[in-house]
């Protein structure tokens, strides 16, 4: 018996370490958007005492993660709220919340924030209905607490001016019912990604401006703008009602928050209260009664996690407390941590749809503006820009960008522009200089291009010379060696060719050999001499005589060329230090540093436009979804990439070089059509 029960007990032993070593060889996948992989290696370097392996895996942006995740290609993936209402849209999905991110400050509170409504103690309403004709305070435009879940609530009364107006865009609809609904406000910020629409706008509904500090700006910064602004307002600048979140209204009447005590505060909270959705009031110093709230971020993973959650909970814990003092770019980027929300929490696994119904959260994302409800149509040719579109109409609208982006394909270009010129779309992409005859064939208009670069203009041909060289004019290349882009590009080819037969300096007869012979010095002109380039099997050795390495005009211009052209989006491989640009554009010709290039150059080049067959009034409401994203993802890549490769393909909807979008009204799509009547005459265009 004695055997036995050591035999029993050194089987349960042996076990208990079998289990554990499986447990500390665990290893799982985290997701991370290939910008930041640099990061998420840096991370795995990072020493913790769980013996819990994590892997990097790469992705390009956040909703890639998500599918990578639902696919098992990854386990986890950190997620913000509106991430989670994507997941829940994908097809076959079985996400499971199994860790909150929370703040030191509340580390116990079951939401990021409650959206609350604080007025007077002693004002005479007694229903949300009365607050029709008040002046209000909120944190400012496209906000959650101020602006996003008070629309979403009062939409609901029938006192509350109806948003379906689709003569205007549902933006434009939202600051019109709420103009329409309070007397004065203060709605402060950005509230269109169009400068003149946003001028317009502000200067036609100036009432939901006039509360604020500065009602001419409108914009941050203003003492009656953000969480404690808009109480600020109430208090001290006559409003009558304020939205805004409860830790601030704690902390505004010095009030205890959490593991935070009691402070000195020069306002009393006994004189105002909060406003209940019956209509009754609270006293604030009492529980306050909240319309919705925000859900914590936190990590999602597929249902598989689940069987050994805990080693991976403490795995993630441990990366937290070492990366919290320092914060380094895994903390912020790889683990999805931030300056102030870095407690992580165990919460009870649940769906990401149950996790945002919870908070009331689904109702504020899906809000709408009444039936029918208003979408913009993408056109597109192909079904790979057809699921692009499909995973930016659903991101977008987990943003809160309206109108709904919605996605139409055809089997052609052709077959797009007369889809919108027909009302089965609204909108098309057209490139280079086809826009000017597109617009014209179909009875369409340019809506918003592309834009490049840090400072989001259009590309330029420009020409390049070094800068010891004394070349200031056209008629000082004659002869010289030149190097460009490749055959067919704008900045290598068509401009140049263009400018010179323009100038009456080459015949439109056989034009590309006559631009070899003008650069009578030799040229790289890298896929001139490929048949399909040169189907006269004319002797063009000229324009490949300068080529050498990698063929590049960069490296040409570098070995013995005297002119390179390039594209303003190349300027960045010269040295500024030894290269400047020619200002071919310029009557008297001269040259200016690099950075020069949207006032010296060969010509503007175009963009890639998109088309809509709708007047002026409707463009506002059409671009603004596009507009509104691009503005979004500005600085946010990583959580959905709108321009970069697209499952390996290139300039999928847009360009892969593109940094932005914007309206089109300083395109010269004219110009761009008589460049391409001239060069058709010679057989490029």
């Amino acid at each position: 018996m004695v055997t036995m029960a050591m035999t029993l007990k050194y089987l349960l032993v042996l076990a208990t370490l079998i289990c554990a070593n499986v447990a500390a060889k665990s290893s799982y996948k985290i997701c991370v958007p290939s910008q930041f992989m640099k990061a998420c290696q840096d991370m795995l370097e990072v020493p913790t005492k769980s013996k819990v392996t994590l892997e990097c895996i790469p992705a390009r942006d956040r909703v890639q993660c998500l599918n990578y995740v639902q696919q098992r290609q990854a386990d986890l993936v950190p997620a913000d709220p509106e991430d989670m209402y994507v997941a829940s849209k994908i097809p076959n999905q079985d996400f499971v919340l199994f860790q909150e991110y929370r703040t030191e400050e509340e580390p116990d509170a079951e939401f990021r924030y409650e959206a609350v409504i604080v007025v007077h103690k002693d004002l005479p309403i007694n229903s949300l209905d009365e607050l029709k004709g008040l002046k209000s305070c909120h944190t400012g435009v496209d906000r959650n607490v101020g602006y996003k879940i008070p629309l979403t609530m009062l939409m609901k009364r029938s006192v509350f001016p109806k948003m379906n107006d689709h003569s205007i865009s549902p933006k434009e609809n939202e600051l019109k019912a709420l103009s329409t609904f309070f007397s004065k406000s203060c709605i402060v910020g950005q509230w269109s990604p169009d400068p003149k629409t946003n001028s317009a706008w502000k200067s036609h509904y100036s009432q939901l401006c006039a509360m604020c500090e500065h009602p001419d700006r409108c914009d941050y910064p203003d003492n009656y703008s953000g969480y404690s602004g808009a109480l600020r307002c109430l208090a001290h600048n006559n409003g009558q009602v304020a939205f805004t979140k409860v830790i601030f209204v704690r902390k505004f009447f010095g009030l205890p928050v959490g593991t935070t005590p009691a402070s000195e505060s020069p306002e009393n909270p006994d004189e105002f209260a909060y406003l209940c959705v019956d209509g009754s009031k609270v006293p604030i110093r009492d529980k306050p009664c909240s319309w919705a709230a925000r859900p914590w971020q936190g990590l999602l993973g597929h249902y598989d996690v689940l069987a050994k959650l805990s080693p991976l909970r403490e795995k993630i814990k441990q990366l937290a407390a070492a990366g919290v003092s320092s914060k380094p770019d895994w903390f912020l980027n790889v683990l999805g941590l931030s300056e102030k929300i870095y407690h992580v929490a165990d919460n009870i696994p649940i769906k990401p749809v149950d996790y945002l119904k919870k908070a009331n959260y689904t109702e504020v994302i899906e809000r709408g503006h009444g039936p029918p409800e208003h979408v913009v149509r993408l056109c597109v040719t192909s079904h790979l820009a057809l699921e692009k579109c499909r995973l930016m109409s659903v991101f977008a609208f987990s943003r809160d960008i309206r109108p709904k982006i919605d996605c139409v394909q055809e089997e052609s270009e052709a077959a797009c522009l007369k889809s919108v010129q027909e009302n089965g779309s609204d909108l098309a992409p057209v490139d280079d200089m086809r826009v000017a005859s597109a617009s014209k064939e179909y009875n369409l208009h340019p809506v918003f291009h592309e834009v490049y670069g840090d400072a989001k203009t259009p590309n330029y041909a420009v020409a390049v010379v070094k800068k010891d060289s004394n070349i200031n004019n056209i008629d000082d290349l004659r002869s010289k060696r030149s190097c460009h882009n490749s055959f067919g590009s704008f900045s290598g080819l068509v401009a140049p060719l263009y400018y010179l037969i323009n100038k009456k300096l080459i015949s439109s007869d056989q034009c590309v050999k006559n631009m070899g012979a003008f650069f009578s010095g030799g040229s790289c002109l890298p896929g001139v001499d490929k048949p399909e380039n040169n189907p006269r099997g004319e002797d063009v050795s000229s324009l490949k005589k300068r080529c050498s390495g990698d063929g590049s005009a960069v490296q040409c211009l570098q070995n013995n060329g005297d002119v390179a052209f390039v594209s303003s989006a190349d300027l960045s491989k010269f040295d500024s230090s030894q290269y400047e640009l020619l200002c071919l554009n310029r009557e008297t010709g001269g040259r200016d540093n690099l950075a020069s290039f949207t006032t010296c150059n060969v010509a503007m080049a175009p963009s890639r436009t998109w088309l809509s067959a709708k007047d002026f009034q409707s463009d506002v409401s059409i671009a603004h979804a596009p507009l509104s994203l691009a503005q979004l993802l500005d600085k946010r890549s990583d959580l959905f990439n709108i321009y970069g490769e697209f499952y390996k393909n290139n300039n999928v909807l847009f360009h892969n070089a593109a940094t932005g979008l914007a309206t089109t009204e300083k395109m010269d799509f004219e110009k761009f059509k008589s460049i391409h009547d001239v060069l058709n005459t010679c057989g490029v265009a």
